[in-house]
């Protein structure tokens, strides 16, 4: 690898050709590297890095850039900002078809954070400490007034699964890049100190109902158009897009269990693209509505029918079949288990204010549609199924993920089968009298 340090200035000779070596205490210093042929152009490649106030460091910057290409760790930025290539990385996600609802966490994370504060540096000269100060930026308290969140709540603090999904997105941003060879090294990669750790305040359990609390919400709905619906979260721990996406093909015939192949996940028309929003059954669009598979593997899965969910969607058959035969040539059948009267799918957003209503109406404590999926994971383990099961059944990646997400629910789950287990051996022990 050859390269050479020059000094840029404007004086020029007699003649009016620029001075290479001016010794006035002026200008700046520069540097040039032959970095060899381009592999995608078969060009010669030059670089050449510029504005060094005096020869020793430009010296030193250039032994650095040689000492990068003998080690074969240089990359070519192409000089490329940090939010010109989060753009290009976006657009990419985008038409690789990815699940829309990551894809607009990307943008908002990138909207509100990265690229405001890190969007005008060069891809090369991004640093972990850089990414620190955004992330330490994001954990101070929220002064002044801050718009309301999505379940209504004014929060003074972000908790550190905000913060942290906000580091998640530049780590998947660079991790791209990284594979691109636009840097050599990811630097939002391994525990960064800006995130808070989780305390006992910020891990608090969430609410959650008891058998009995659900078996009385059930009994509340059955009169509901849906509730087979909420038989299905109840003892199946199907997510919402799952039960609105669910379909009676994808229910063996003998209805001791269901396959997860379809959702229908709640959309804007700015997160989706016109092609992406035509519906793949009937090619109209649905507004507020997509019909797309699971976006994971784990998320595609068998689920086994407890006998009450099997009397239940048995129930609903027959209902729907007397909608078909009022609406008749009307009916759009998208082959759906749980639709609108006429066939069409279900807007998941009414499905959860129908839920909320429901639970109000019913005097339980207040909790997410999604959080029956704790009780479903409760019935399961109380049971005695093996908490592998338990992750296939609900979904998760790994048996971890079950372990972490439902860590309260272990917990007594736990005790009981210790106490369970303590009494093989008390029953031997004489009773003592109270001293």
């Amino acid at each position: 690898m050859r390269g050479s340090v020059f000094k840029r200035c404007q004086c020029r000779d007699a003649n009016g050709k620029r001075i290479k070596n001016c010794r006035k205490p002026h200008g700046s210093w520069s540097y040039v590297v032959d970095a060899g042929t381009d592999p995608e152009t078969g060009k010669r490649r030059q670089i050449t890095r510029s504005g060094f106030k005096t020869k020793p460091e430009a010296e030193d910057a250039l032994t650095a850039e040689l000492a990068k290409l003998n080690a074969g760790t240089w990359t070519d930025d192409k000089g490329m900002t940090l939010g010109r290539w989060l753009d290009q990385w976006l657009a990419e996600l985008a038409a690789a078809n990815r699940a829309v609802n990551t894809i607009t966490n990307y943008r908002t994370h990138v909207r509100d954070a990265w690229k405001p504060q890190l969007g005008h540096m060069l891809l090369r000269d991004v640093r972990r400490g850089h990414i620190e100060r955004v992330l330490a930026a994001l954990a101070a308290p929220l002064d002044g007034d801050r718009p309301t969140g999505n379940v209504g709540r004014r929060v003074t603090r972000r908790s550190p699964a905000t913060i942290e999904s906000y580091r998640k997105t530049i780590r998947a941003a660079l991790a791209a890049a990284q594979r691109r060879e636009l840097i050599a090294v990811n630097p939002a990669l391994g525990r960064l100190d800006a995130i808070p750790r989780p305390t006992a305040e910020t891990d608090d359990e969430p609410v959650m109902w008891e058998m009995e609390d659900t078996a009385r919400f059930l009994e509340h709905v059955m009169s509901d158009r849906l509730s087979a619906l909420y038989e299905l979260a109840a003892y199946g721990g199907l997510r919402r897009a799952e039960l609105c996406g669910l379909r009676w093909s994808d229910i063996d015939p003998d209805c001791g269990g269901l396959t997860v192949r379809l959702t229908n996940v709640a959309v804007t028309r700015k997160q989706v693209t016109p092609e992406q929003a035509r519906c793949s059954i009937c090619g109209a669009v649905h507004v507020g509505r997509l019909l797309k598979p699971p976006k994971s593997r784990a998320g595609r899965r068998w689920v086994p029918l407890a006998a009450p969910a099997q009397e239940a969607l048995a129930r609903h058959r027959a209902a729907q079949q007397i909608e078909r035969d009022l609406f008749g040539l009307d009916y759009d059948d998208h082959d759906l288990v749980f639709c609108r009267p006429d066939g069409l799918p279900l807007r998941p957003d009414r499905v959860t204010a129908e839920f909320e209503q429901h639970v109000r109406d019913c005097g339980l404590p207040v909790i997410r549609l999604h959080d029956t999926r704790h009780g479903a994971c409760s019935l399961m383990l109380a049971g005695g199924v093996p908490i592998e099961v338990v992750q296939m059944i609900l979904g998760h990646a790994s048996p971890d993920v079950t372990r972490r997400v439902y860590k309260h629910i272990l917990r007594k789950v736990t005790s009981k089968q210790v106490e369970k287990a303590s009494k093989l051996l008390t029953r031997h022990r004489p009773k003592r009298k109270a001293s």
